[in-house]
């Protein structure tokens, strides 16, 4: 890493999964950062989580059958993924596993947790 290796960026995952190409999108920026050297810490609010789970059929979105590319990120930089708890508990009742691991978090907590960080984005 450069001398910037103590950049941090929070990015705010609103996006319900699978509906759109927007989940492309969010892991392109992802992947971006992470290739800029940024320390992500990701941000999964309400049902945004779902773009994590294993199992679901991505077709829908018009993304292929394998893209999971969330689950590159931890290899590719320093991540941190939070989840809202109701959402984090939904997916261990419904046995939805999820590509990478994620820390549950009330919806303050998320707030309060992610106003630490200079750099912020809400995709």
């Amino acid at each position: 890493m450069t001398g910037d290796a103590d950049k941090a960026l929070a990015l705010i995952v609103q996006t319900r999964p699978y509906e759109n190409r927007s989940a492309r999108v969010n892991i392109d920026l992802a992947l971006a950062a992470a290739a800029m050297n940024f320390d992500l810490h990701i941000y999964f609010t309400g049902a945004a989580i779902m773009q994590l789970a294993c199992d679901r059929d991505s077709s829908e979105a018009m993304l292929s059958a394998g893209f999971r590319a969330w689950a590159a990120l931890p290899e590719l930089a320093d991540t941190i993924a939070y989840g809202e708890s109701s959402w984090v508990e939904y997916c261990q009742q419904m046995e939805i596993a999820l590509v990478m691991p994620i820390q549950a978090l009330s919806a303050s907590e998320m707030k309060i947790n992610w106003r630490r960080h200079d750099e912020v984005m809400v995709i």
